[in-house]
């Protein structure tokens, strides 16, 4: 058995009334639990806060540069919507007027376009933190299964030069980030512990069991995360962030991570010497459901009520009359 707390779910019925009933008892039912299944690490929460104020402290600029970057999005669709309404206006007489007209309305839309142009604010260049990080659930996804990806081997059986067994190590480190309990529903974000266990399981356990500098961790983060991180971000929501470890001042979230355990998923590693196979512990749940205290006298009512039913289906179809055969009497 293993060492887990166990965790009692007592979440609501489903059912839109659910069923209260004198005559039935609460019973519990043992239900063995999935064993391919990767827990969510534990992170202390003031690590949570350091990881946290650190990001922050990375993203200077970020917001600002999102801001105006959705200023001159909203100003050209804007001024593309005046010129396009203002151009259906003008209707067409005839083949000739069109055709003299043609070189004005060619100029005036060389004008048109400089002045917007004119009037854009100088692009400035994008913060470098950009370059090394993804943001949202479908990115963040993305690339941890590109990363998994890339750890598969290609076996062609009949080749000359054989697969090797050892894939290629791990040279990188990443964090992602995962505002767990701002996250509604939960399911959402339910992948990423699976997603991080292959990559570290596949890349890591593989080359080496004795180097935590590599690898890909996930940290859990508590509430009010998410609008914190949406403020630096400049954005609406940001519930998922990968931070690649080329990007500035990664060093100083590392020294923070030391301590913290990578998911992992050991039936992934292949079996080596340095990492021996292993028997997953049985996990056994407590069901709790409810059954009749009298359960002969259940069955009878359950049998009366399938013969009702059955009766009224059959009262309900409509009577065909019987095929009557004529013949002609010699």
């Amino acid at each position: 058995m293993s060492d887990q707390v166990a965790r009692a779910h007592t979440s609501q019925s489903n059912r839109a009334k659910a069923r209260v009933d004198a005559d039935r008892k609460t019973v519990f039912k043992s239900v063995v639990d999935n064993p391919f299944k990767v827990q969510w690490p534990h992170v202390p929460v003031n690590i949570q806060n350091s990881i946290l104020a650190g990001v922050v402290g990375m993203l200077g600029g970020v917001a600002q540069h999102n801001l105006d970057r959705e200023h001159a999005s909203r100003k050209r669709r804007r001024g593309g919507g005046a010129r396009d309404g203002g151009s259906a206006k003008k209707p067409k007489s005839s083949q000739a007027a069109a055709q003299g007209s043609s070189a004005v309305t060619d100029d005036a839309t060389v004008i048109s376009a400089m002045e917007v142009d004119a009037g854009k604010p100088e692009s400035t260049a994008s913060p470098s933190i950009l370059q090394h990080m993804s943001v949202g659930i479908n990115e963040v996804t993305k690339r941890l299964e590109a990363l998994a990806r890339s750890h598969r081997q290609i076996i062609l059986p009949g080749t000359e030069h054989p697969a090797t067994s050892e894939p290629p190590k791990a040279t990188s480190s990443r964090l992602v980030i995962a505002c767990r309990a701002d996250v509604d529903p939960p399911i959402l974000i339910g992948h990423l512990p699976h997603l991080v266990a292959s990559c570290n399981s596949v890349g890591k356990h593989a080359a080496s069991t004795t180097d935590t500098s590599d690898g890909t961790w996930l940290v859990p983060m508590s509430k009010g995360a998410e609008n914190t991180l949406a403020e630096a971000m400049g954005l609406r929501r940001v519930s998922v962030m990968l931070i690649e470890d080329s990007a500035p001042q990664f060093s100083t979230l590392a020294s923070l991570l030391q301590d913290v355990a990578q998911p992992t998923a050991p039936w992934l590693a292949p079996m080596t010497v340095v990492n021996p196979a292993k028997l997953i512990p049985t996990h056994i749940k407590q069901l709790c459901t409810s059954a009749p205290k009298d359960m002969k006298a259940a069955k009878e009512q359950r049998s009366k009520e399938r013969a009702a039913a059955k009766e009224r289906r059959r009262s309900r179809k409509p009577k065909i009359p019987k095929q009557v055969t004529l013949s002609s009497i010699p």
